[in-house]
């Protein structure tokens, strides 16, 4: 008894001891227990197990910590934190029962009742904070009361919390959301709730709660994917009402994840006036490869006639069925040195679908798409690169019929049409410009012969077009010919005529750089030299038909080409204006003028030797005019006439030299007041008459170094008769001096009133959201707003204005006010907005107005177009987090201005 005692006795001593030398925060390794290193085997020792505790448990604690030797329990008071391996536990108070391998954290209450150091335990990426916690670190089991822990984006709220060896997660009575407060906004309230780490949250029958209100909406049960791995799963559609289709029922389906590089989302929608539409979407991605998107839609829309004469529109076609399709490919390569970039963007369908399925105004209003899939490959080693493109476009045309009623009126016809080129293909090879002294091994050493570069550029195009005009593609312009412009419609009945009228060329041209020689140290002569040529399938021979104004035009197939050359030589300097202004703010002003004097010549390739051109007869009068043989095909035709110019001009830039504010080292900055004025002209000494053409003047510059302006007029330096008729006398000769009439005129100018949200914008490197899956899809709650900027306003000024030469009188062509901007009520709400005013024709075009509500864990948008032809509303509340994206509440709407 005595010697028990004694045992006892020591036991305690060596704690006393070991809690001095370590001041109340210490470090304990228990080591797995072994038998008599004397009675084990070499054998037994291979096959040993380890003990209970695998790694090393460290813990601290700030008030005390107190072990009973005889229980074998650790007792950590005030601000205790234990760490064992990935594990991690802080709490008021945590008890280590050695016997039965259990830990257990409880908070504090204060002297108001309220819990206070609540346990928080960590298991890898995983949290959990609760009222109490017992963990087992043998079984790795534990139970867990009045928990939140954290998965991924989401929180878990539950009255009990157990979990496995497996290290899932059972709860009761339990709560999910993304909502990260300790009393949510909003949350998914199932009685039985299981998690399985980064991978996925299985509930039971659940329901959605919203500001503490259950709502209707429910589900027997549900299962939630994890940021880590994506998931499959079922996609709630929107609902709305839409003038041309009624209420719907749109992009409801199914999402499946693939894998991590690509998924698929099947999705449709009805319509309560009989149509309904399917879409496929699917995005993918490879690393340091590419990455891209793909999109096919069908629908299919009711016809007027079924449907009591609701909905009549000609231009759209709206009074009979439809059958609609789209598609929409977006392919974009990782640019790498050598190899091969194959890229496509791929917008095409049928004529009336994004009227007739809008899903934006923009998208309504688009009047023409494009189509590009190309592939191109350059080396760093090589001066050779190539590549190969098909591209397509389509645009809203018309179909025009002309002909003279029985009563003898003219009269035209004219339907919407769909427009549609194709070129297949469009093939380039260029050879990179290189000095013919490399190629004979010459050391480059600076002088100005090694300025004399060659290069070559190759390009072969075939243009295809459902577009027949009258006389094929010469376009010959007889004014009193009957004219008949038809689009056909691409199918295999007129593929044979669409490709019977396609325009096929191949250009080849040789840029040559004479290099630049200095004279005098101040003066830069650069000489040039330019060939081309153009290699054609078929032209055209013409002929006039007697007793009329029409002409007989014959094709001639066969291997034919166009050329052309030309020769020239520029001569430029510059010259330096400063004045210095001691003691000021301002120290000095720069002006630089460049003036530049060049000189080109051309031969006249309309003379009939080239056989580039045919005189023709124009009317029945007998006057006649030269017509290209090539007219309307691709490729580079040289244009009549011999030009033999002089082209002069002048430069001009304008800089300031300010002192800087507050540098007490005597810093300045440069301030530009013009950034370019010039001045341009030619005379050609070659030309019959009119020698001198138009003088182009340009301005641009940046008003108190913020503003940008650009102008820009052309002044016609001849006089004009009473008759409002071009005479060849020059403006300025007479009584008094005038440079030249102004024929047209054009001004911008766009400027921010808010600088601070400019130079926020600018200087922003906020990285987007880590916790977004690698495919993902478009956001929708406004995209993250920027609250904290107060208030935007950016104006836009376009005005044109052209001379019109019958009454000649300069006429406003298009001025056009745009506005945009935000105002930040409060902290919470935001509003957007954009409009654009038309001065010519005193309307208000496009007009956009966003309203947005930060609701902490929620978001609520609201998009209005007010006025046009398509107005609509849309009305969105959803979840901000990525992880609940599809949860949202959605009400979209729009007029039909075409109703009756």
């Amino acid at each position: 008894m005595i010697q028990k005692r004694s045992l006892q006795f020591l036991a305690v001593a060596l704690l006393v001891l070991t809690a001095v030398f370590t001041s109340l925060e210490g470090k304990a390794q228990v080591r797995p227990t072994r038998p008599d290193s004397l009675t084990v085997s070499v054998k037994d020792t291979a096959t040993t197990r380890k003990g209970d505790i695998e790694t090393t448990i460290n813990y601290k604690a700030k008030d005390s910590i107190r072990y009973d030797a005889i229980q074998q329990i650790m007792h950590l008071y005030g601000t205790a934190h234990i760490d064992y391996g990935e594990i991690a536990l802080d709490a008021a108070y945590i008890q280590i029962n050695w016997k039965t391998n259990l830990l257990t954290a409880e908070g504090v209450l204060d002297s108001a009742g309220v819990l206070q150091e609540k346990p928080l335990f960590k298991n890898g990426a995983e949290t959990y904070q609760a009222q109490r916690i017992v963990y087992n670190y043998k079984t790795k089991k534990g139970k867990v009361s009045g928990a939140v822990t954290t998965q991924g984006e989401g929180f878990i709220h539950a009255e009990t919390i157990k979990k496995n060896e497996l290290n899932e997660i059972y709860g009761r009575h339990a709560r999910y959301t993304t909502c990260n407060l300790e009393h949510p906004h909003f949350y998914i309230k199932a009685t039985k709730m299981k998690v399985i780490p980064s991978d996925r949250v299985v509930a039971g029958p659940f329901h959605l709660v919203f500001a503490d209100v259950p709502t209707p909406i429910g589900f027997p049960f549900g299962f939630f994917p994890s940021p880590q791995k994506r998931g499959s799963g079922i996609i709630i559609p929107s609902f709305g009402e839409s003038a041309q289709q009624g209420f719907y029922l749109r992009e409801g389906g199914f999402y499946w994840a693939v894998n991590d590089y690509m998924d698929m989302r099947f999705t449709g929608d009805i319509y309560s006036l009989g149509g309904y539409g399917v879409q496929v979407q699917s995005q993918y991605i490879s690393r340091y490869k590419f990455n891209g998107s793909f999109n096919l839609r069908h629908s299919y829309t009711k016809g007027a006639e079924n449907l009591g004469g609701a909905l009549i529109n000609e231009d759209y076609r709206l009074a009979g069925d439809s059958r609609d399709f789209w598609i929409s490919w977006s392919h974009t390569p990782i640019a790498r040195p050598g190899k091969g970039q194959f890229s496509a963007s791929v917008n095409a369908g049928s004529q009336f679908f994004n009227q007739r399925n809008p899903t934006s105004a923009q998208q309504a209003l688009s009047p023409s798409f494009n189509s590009t899939v190309s592939y191109r490959k350059s080396s760093p080693n090589s001066p050779i690169n190539y590549g190969i493109q098909i591209s397509q476009s389509q645009t809203q045309g018309q179909n025009s019929y002309s002909y003279t009623t029985p009563d003898g009126r003219d009269t035209t016809i004219t339907e919407a049409a769909q427009v549609m080129s194709f070129v297949l293909p469009d093939f380039s090879l260029g050879v990179a410009s290189q000095s013919p002294l490399e190629w004979f091994g010459v050391n480059m050493t600076g002088r100005w012969v090694e300025g004399i570069r060659i290069g070559y550029n190759l390009t072969a195009r075939q243009n295809v077009t459902n577009t027949v005009s009258n006389g094929g593609n010469a376009g010959y312009p007889f004014s009193t010919a009957t004219r008949k412009d038809t689009t056909l419609a691409i199918n295999g009945t007129n593929l044979s005529e669409i490709f019977r009228n396609a325009r096929t060329a191949i250009n080849h041209d040789i840029p040559i750089t004479l290099g630049t020689i200095n004279l005098f140290k101040f003066f830069k002569l650069t000489p040039s030299v330019s060939y081309n040529e153009s290699w054609f399938t078929k032209k055209f021979n013409y002929s006039s038909i007697p007793d009329s104004d029409l002409l007989k035009i014959d094709t001639v197939s066969g291997f034919h080409r166009a050329y052309q050359y030309s020769g020239g030589v520029s001569f430029t300097t510059n010259v330096y204006g400063i004045a210095n202004f001691k003691g000021k703010k301002v120290q000095a002003i720069r002006h630089t003028i460049t003036p530049n004097l060049g000189y080109s010549f051309r031969p006249d390739f309309g003379r009939p030797e080239f056989g580039f051109y045919q005189r023709v007869q124009s009317d029945a009068n007998g006057n006649t005019q030269l017509l290209s043989r090539f007219q309307g095909l691709e490729g580079n035709v040289p244009a009549p006439g011999l030009s033999s110019a002089m082209t002069f001009g002048i430069d001009n830039n304008v800089e300031m030299k300010v002192k800087t504010e507050g540098d007490s080292a005597g810093g300045f900055k440069k301030v530009s007041l013009i950034d370019r004025f010039a001045i341009r002209s030619a005379y050609n000494f070659a030309a019959d008459s009119f020698k001198l053409s138009n003088i182009n003047i340009d301005l641009s510059t940046r008003l108190f170094n913020n503003f940008p302006l650009t102008a820009g007029a052309i002044l016609d330096p001849y006089q004009y008769d009473q008759n409002n008729r071009r005479i060849d006398r020059l403006s300025f000769e007479g009584s008094r001096f005038n440079l030249g009439r102004i024929t047209s005129l054009y001004f911008n100018t766009s400027f921010e009133l808010n600088p601070t949200a400019r130079k926020q914008q600018q200087n922003s490197t906020a990285p987007p959201p880590t916790n977004l899956p690698s495919l993902q899809r478009d956001l929708t709650a406004a995209d993250y707003v920027a609250f904290n900027i107060p208030w935007t306003l950016a104006i836009d000024l376009t005005s044109n204005f052209g001379r019109d030469f019958e009454t000649g009188t300069l006429q406003n062509q298009a001025t056009s006010a745009g506005i945009n901007g935000s105002v930040t009520l409060t902290d919470k709400w935001m509003f957007n907005y954009t409009t654009n005013y038309d001065f010519k024709n005193k309307m208000l075009s496009y007009t956009n107005i966003n309203i947005t509500r930060d609701l902490h864990c929620w978001q609520m948008s609201i998009a209005w177009v007010p006025f046009g032809p398509y107005q609509m509303y849309s009305i969105n509340i959803n979840a901000k987090s990525s992880l609940l994206q599809d949860l949202r509440i959605r009400r979209t709407g729009s007029s039909n201005p075409y109703r009756y």
